[in-house]
């Protein structure tokens, strides 16, 4: 069974768009050298010179943490406003995500659609944020309310060699009963976690996307090179 979300032989060109560096948390792996310190803001005419004209694409939206992005809206509906955005794939680790039931249906339904939620699971994330799983939860309650093509995708990400490979995170999902809704994945030597003993390097299974860093600066398909152009960001 592949990954939710796996690239497949027809799927449009994915535009990988880091808005910002800042990050509400300090996991210390970041694979894009973000955390609470950083300070570069993609800007909206940035955002918009990046996106594809009469092609069809994906944009996945991440960070840093992209909903501390003041125009993340902003961004969403400039995005959509092109007929050739597919979808949209928003990464986020949930910490400003509305935790009561009704403003949360509101804010997943301002996204629009098509719509890919990934959720970020990891000991960091769970040790700082006990009602992490029960948002997990809740996401995919609201995205089923709402209907249309909306889906959920738990990212777990995993210490391999540490902590029994981080046994209870897993364990954590699958007690949950989201195990259908998660991509579990080893976290890779590159970012923070360049030279990590046991770990391996990034290895993309497709070369259909591209790299937009929060100064604006594009990249083709390495994760490395621009993990490392992100970790020397203000």
């Amino acid at each position: 069974m592949l990954p939710l979300d796996h690239p497949t032989h027809d799927r449009p060109h994915r535009i990988y768009v880091a808005l910002t560096n800042h990050c509400n948390r300090s996991c210390p792996w970041c694979s894009t050298c973000s955390s609470p310190a950083g300070q570069t803001f993609l800007s909206l005419a940035a955002f918009q010179a990046q996106l594809p004209r009469g092609e069809r694409f994906q944009l996945q939206l991440e960070g840093g943490e992209p909903t501390l992005h003041p125009q993340l809206l902003a961004m969403v509906d400039a995005a959509r406003a092109l007929p050739g955005c597919d979808r949209i794939i928003l990464c986020t680790n949930g910490v400003v995500l509305p935790r009561q039931q009704n403003r949360l249906r509101d804010w997943l339904a301002r996204l629009g659609t098509p719509l890919t939620l990934k959720l970020s699971v990891n000991h960091h994330l769970l040790d700082r944020d006990p009602g992490l799983i029960a948002l997990c939860h809740a996401t995919r309650e609201e995205l089923a309310a709402l209907g249309g093509e909306r889906l959920l995708v738990i990212n777990v990400r995993l210490r391999r060699g540490i902590d029994n490979d981080d046994a209870r995170v897993r364990q954590a999902v699958v007690d949950a009963g989201l195990a259908d809704a998660a991509n579990v994945f080893f976290l890779q030597a590159y970012g923070f976690a360049q030279g990590q003993a046991g770990w391996d390097l990034p290895c993309p299974v497709s070369d259909r996307f591209t790299l937009v860093n929060p100064d604006g600066e594009s990249f083709p398909p390495d994760l490395i090179r621009r993990s490392e152009a992100m970790r020397v960001l203000p």
